[in-house]
This record gives C-alpha cells, structure tokens and sequence, in this order.
C-alpha cells in the first residue's frame, strides 16, 4: 500500500514539473517570506533581474515586504510557471498589495508621471504591458496623496480620478487580453464588477505574457518607493485576489515537486526499515 503512495507522489511531481500548470488559474502567489536582502538574489524565490543589474536590487525587507524604490536601478521578475498567453481571446490578471510611501525632500517635486511599478512582460525587455503607474493627485503638485494610473504598453497612463493616501495599503489588480492589446486596472474591488479604468494599446497586440515584474524608476531625487506584502499572478480575476488577501504562497512548480519527491523518499526509507 505504502509503495502505490510512493508511485502517486512520484506521478504528481512529474505531471508538476511537465504539464501541471496549464489548467491553474493562479500560476504563483507570493507573501516575499524570504531572509532580508535582495528579491533576486533570494534562493528559491523565483524572482530574477531582467535590468540593472545588481545595482539598487528590489530589497526584501525583515517584515516580509518587497520594496520598489523609485531611486533604485534595478527590475526584477517572476516567471508564470512556464505559462504562456496563448489565443482564444485569453486575459490574464495580477493581483497586489500595496503601499506608496512619500519620498520627497521638498514636498513640492513632482511624482514622476511615468513612473510605474508593477506590468506583466515578455521574455525579454521591451513588451511590458498592464503597467501601474503612480502619479500626482488631481490638486496637481505638492498636494497631498498620490494616484494611480494605468497604461497598456507605452505612454501616457490614464489615471484613476480618486486621490489616494501615502501609507496606506492598497488592493491593486491589473488585467491584459493579448488579442485586443487591452489592459485594465482596479483598486480594492470586490468583484471584476467594480470600477476600474482602462487603457489600449494596438501596438501590444499579440504579445506573448510571460512574467509580473517589479520595477524601479531610477529617479534622482528620490520621489516615493512602493512596498508589496503579496502578489499574484494568473488567468482569473477572483483567483489572483483571493490569493493576495489569504497570503497564499503558491510555489513555483519545481519547488513543490522536490517537496513531493522528499515525501516519496521519506516514505520509502521508513518502509524499508
């Protein structure tokens, strides 16, 4: 009987490794509990640096946070799992919680307009689509708060008409159809119901998501950073929301199916004593 259980978690780590994500509709989630340091440089994360290198890297901090400083250099990303964005009108969504934190020396410098810190990309560096952005408030510059704005590809972001708090913690989740170039941006929704802005860019059709990634500006001075309790990454809506505000750490699959293969082995060492 323990021998067939062995076989099952075998056949489970497998069909992981090589086709188990297909169908999930969360491909990871991710709470950042990993020892204080660089996001990119953490084993096991499955977060990797897709520019700058290690200069200014996205830093995990002791309280499990990840923070995206907008004076910081470096980007870094996570692959979907081996997903891919295929055809069939498919949209895919990230979820994430998080907070905006005043930087500014002189309350009166600007928010970078084009600043955004969190897009789905490609495998390479020019295809980032869904980008979030943060920009200044309605009451323009030097007023209190910030918004967030949104652009599919490239250019100006559309932004949000409320005004937000420095501080305070957020629910975003963004959303692409690669068919349409079509991307959309709520903040603390319920449901995909509730209101949201959108943005589309024609030139984006068509491109091949494959990573959520995490930006930082490069800005000099220092304007604001952005800290993220969780992300989410997948092909529904109330999946990737309801991973976020649970704190679900979903694995990449090669994780969980060493985890699985030390089960197996465990089992069949007790069974041979």
């Amino acid at each position: 009987m323990r021998s067939k259980f062995v076989l099952v978690l075998i056949a489970v780590a497998t069909f992981v490794v090589f086709g188990g994500t297909a169908s999930a509709t969360t491909f990871f989630s991710d709470t950042f509990s990993y020892p204080a340091g660089p996001l990119a440089q953490n084993p096991g994360s499955g977060w990797h640096a897709h520019s700058g290198g290690a200069v200014d890297p996205v830093l995990v901090t002791a309280g499990g946070e990840a923070v995206s400083n907008n004076a910081g250099t470096q980007d870094v990303n996570r692959n979907a799992n081996g997903n891919v964005t295929g055809g069939g009108n498919e949209t895919w969504y990230y979820a994430g919680l998080v907070t905006v934190t005043d930087s500014r020396a002189d309350p009166n410098t600007p928010l970078e307009s084009q600043s955004y810190v969190l897009h789905f990309k490609d495998s390479g560096t020019f295809n980032f689509v869904t980008r979030a952005h943060v920009t200044d408030p309605s009451t323009g510059v030097g007023g209190a708060g910030f918004r967030f704005g949104l652009s599919a590809g490239s250019g100006d972001a559309q932004a949000f008409t409320q005004d937000l708090n420095f501080g305070q913690q957020y629910k975003l989740v963004g959303a692409f159809n690669a068919t349409t170039g079509g991307a959309e941006l709520w903040i603390d929704p319920v449901n995909s119901g509730s209101p949201s802005i959108t943005h589309t860019d024609p030139g984006r059709i068509g491109t091949l998501i494959q990573a959520l990634a995490i930006r930082q500006d490069g800005s000099t001075p220092d304007r604001f950073s952005a800290s993220f309790d969780a992300v989410a990454l997948g092909n529904d809506f109330d999946s990737v929301l309801t991973n976020v505000m649970n704190g679900s750490n979903i694995p990449e699959p090669a994780s969980l199916a060493l985890a699985l293969l030390g089960l197996a082995g465990i089992s069949s060492a007790r069974r041979r004593r």
